[in-house]
């Protein structure tokens, strides 16, 4: 198995309050409060619904094995075809990933070890981004049985003002539909994001990766067409 925690969690959204605000023509601060909530629910929603890291985010990245492949793929920790699995590189959910601070393995003793950066390099031009083994270089071995293998990278656009600006206008299109609906919810009905934002989003979707046992052929990763 494996898992993917948040080690530093981001402290900036994907808009601004005062972008809302502006974008909303709200001059007042009497729905400061909603302003705010909403700030982070169109963060929330335009980064689950591209499956990216929007502002920096420090992940830790857990796996078992690099080369179990009986094991599932959980935001995309294998590739490969009919039994041949792709033992030289890594998939790494949550992109864009702009660096690896480092990888570590830990044996039955839970001792750690440092995995030199001159055995990999990160190709964060693929989509997901992805470890790579060097040529001549392999994966640390004598691991403990679960999580054996950690990956501590840091993920996203960086600052509010590096996101694309389709994903920012598509957070600000449905911040405005929240605000008008925003009593909506009370009366039990649902406050669906507007046809208009989602398709703003739709170039920047990851597909989600496959949680189930490897068996033959693997659909992972890549953009939606």
């Amino acid at each position: 198995m494996a898992g993917l925690q948040v080690h530093t969690a981001e402290t900036a959204y994907a808009v601004t309050q005062a972008e809302i605000k502006a974008w909303n023509k709200i001059d007042s601060s009497d729905d400061d409060t909603v302003v705010a909530l909403i700030e982070r629910a169109v963060h929330n929603w335009a980064k689950e619904y591209t499956n990216r890291t929007l502002t920096t985010v420090t992940y830790n990245l857990f796996i078992d094995s690099v080369y179990d492949y009986d094991v599932p793929i959980h935001e995309g920790f294998y590739t490969g075809y009919d039994g041949h699995v792709n033992k030289r590189s890594i998939l790494l959910p949550k992109s864009p990933v702009a660096s690896v601070s480092h990888i570590k393995s830990y044996d039955d003793s839970d001792n750690a070890s440092t995995f030199a950066t001159t055995n990999y390099y990160l190709d964060n031009a693929s989509v997901p981004a992805k470890i790579v083994l060097r040529k001549g270089a392999s994966y640390p071995s004598s691991l403990r049985v679960a999580n054996g293998i950690e990956i501590k990278y840091v993920a996203g656009y960086g600052a509010t003002t590096a996101i694309p600006y389709d994903i920012k206008s598509a957070c600000l299109a449905y911040s405005a539909y929240l605000f008008e609906h925003r009593g909506d919810l009370l009366d039990g009905k649902r406050v669906l994001a507007p046809t208009s934002a989602t398709q703003l989003l739709h170039p920047y979707r990851i597909k989600a990766l496959s949680t189930q046992p490897y068996k033959g052929q693997i659909q992972y990763g890549g953009m939606f067409g």
